[in-house]
């Protein structure tokens, strides 16, 4: 019986390795596509969070079933994907910090693709500022908001600062004072986005252990929209600004 059992089992196994040794033959990604996601109003960039912020689902059609691919957009509002088959898609983009919308049969060529995508942001941060004052420590935003639909109320805003360019929601300093960071809920500010100048300041003496070093901190302005049947709604930007702080 033993014996019955090497004499059977070693040929096994050899076909099993000889099995999984045979060469793939399927071809690789044959195309690459890149692109920016413009504002519809301003024609600047709509920035998200690095992390759990917007994507792109890209469904490539013709098959029996299909399967969702999550392309990730930057937080600067670019996106790049290099290994891509060249084929159709239906592309969705729900759970965003805008309108969602659906593109169907977006034809990918082989090769270089590149495609911008115009979008209508929850809320717009018009006119922002983010300055340092030494002498009181004091990091200070100034900006005002402009709703992206009359559907749109604000649910909070919030001055975001950290050591590299990913600041923003999921990556800042956990800084929660009132003067950086108010929730129209708490009537810290009105939920009715109009005409009005908000103000946000940080101290970083009273967050030394945050601001240790001499160095640049980078800060965004986000605000967060309140809106009905879009799904998960994600924070808006304003553009990525730097500032060297001494300690």
């Amino acid at each position: 019986m033993k014996r019955f059992l090497k004499t059977g089992v070693l040929p096994l196994i050899f076909s099993l390795m000889v099995i999984s040794c045979e060469i793939d033959n399927y071809e690789g990604p044959d195309a690459k596509i890149t692109g920016r996601f413009l504002d519809s109003k301003t024609g600047e960039m709509v920035g998200t969070d690095i992390t759990n912020g917007n994507s792109i689902g890209a469904y490539e059609l013709g098959w029996a079933s299909e399967s969702r691919q999550n392309w990730v957009i930057k937080n600067s509002g670019e996106y790049t994907n290099n290994m891509v088959f060249a084929s159709t898609y239906r592309l969705e983009f729900t759970n965003c910090n805008f309108f969602p919308f659906t593109v169907d049969n977006f034809v990918i060529e082989k090769g270089e693709n590149v495609h911008d995508f115009t979008v209508t942001p929850f809320i717009r941060v018009t006119n922002p500022s983010i300055t340092y004052d030494a002498t009181n420590k004091t990091v200070k935003a100034t900006f005002g908001l402009e709703a992206g639909g009359n559907n749109v109320k604000l649910n909070e805003i919030r001055l975001f600062a950290f050591t590299d360019h990913w600041v923003g929601n999921y990556v800042k300093f956990a800084i929660t004072s009132s003067d950086c960071y108010k929730k129209a809920a708490s009537n810290q500010v009105n939920a009715t986005i109009g005409t009005d100048t908000y103000t946000l300041t940080m101290n970083v003496e009273s967050n030394a252990s945050l601001f240790k070093y001499t160095r640049n901190y980078y800060f965004r302005i986000g605000a967060l929209a309140t809106v009905s049947g879009v799904g998960t709604v994600r924070h808006n930007y304003s553009s990525l600004v730097v500032l060297p702080i001494e300690r």
